[in-house]
């Protein structure tokens, strides 16, 4: 049987097979642990310039954070350094680092008064903390969820692109249409996953009855 392809998959093996090499130099030098915590810093980073509506810096900070956080996994498999910490850091670094960046746009949106752009940002925050959830509450299971159009490098891909065009032509239906598309994907995500866990759920409990 072939290995099966997502979205997410896809987007970390074309990130990894790119990134490679600059994650091989890293880990001559750097723990994983390590390049988790530069990613979360760099996030820090991220927000402020995004609350101060410096977007376009705040874009390009954004992508290092998330080359920090390809990095620390490339070189964790690297290095044979590969830890149950380290994957529970990974995971609560990258929850973190989601909050500080949409928190800082929230932030500036709100001082504006561009009141929907950050309810859509709310709305943002509060989907991408569920499918997250979701994922991990479905892995305590024992059960498989990686479905759905809009994981966690695709979202942050929709967030920030916009937000870099935007800062750079001031033309604020480039973030806002991404919003729209983000939220709708969000949703499917969401969806898509819940039903999975549903069906494998079920499935189990009827094989567990059976015994």
């Amino acid at each position: 049987m072939g290995r099966s392809w997502s979205v997410d998959a896809g987007l970390r093996r074309f990130s990894s097979a790119v990134f490679h090499p600059l994650g091989w130099l890293l880990g001559r030098v750097l723990s994983p642990n390590l390049l988790t915590t530069c990613s979360v810093l760099t996030s820090v980073a991220v927000g402020y310039f995004f609350a101060r509506g410096r977007f376009f810096l705040g874009a390009w900070l954004m992508f290092l954070a998330g080359l920090f956080d390809i990095w620390d996994g490339q070189v964790a498999k690297l290095t044979g350094r590969v830890t149950t910490f380290g994957s529970f850091y990974d995971s609560t670094a990258d929850r973190v680092a989601d909050f500080l960046y949409s928190l800082g746009a929230l932030y500036f949106f709100t001082v504006t008064r561009v009141f929907d752009v950050a309810f859509m940002v709310v709305a943002y925050m509060v989907l991408s903390s569920l499918i997250s959830y979701v994922k991990a509450r479905a892995e305590g299971l024992g059960l498989s969820c990686s479905v759905g159009l809009l994981a966690r490098p695709l979202r942050m891909l929709l967030f920030g692109i916009p937000l870099f065009v935007y800062g750079f032509t001031g033309n604020l239906w480039t973030f806002r249409g991404s919003l729209y598309l983000v939220l709708t994907l969000s949703v499917e995500t969401l969806f898509h996953r819940v039903l999975v866990i549903y069906r494998g759920a079920r499935d189990r409990d009827l094989l567990a009855s059976r015994d």
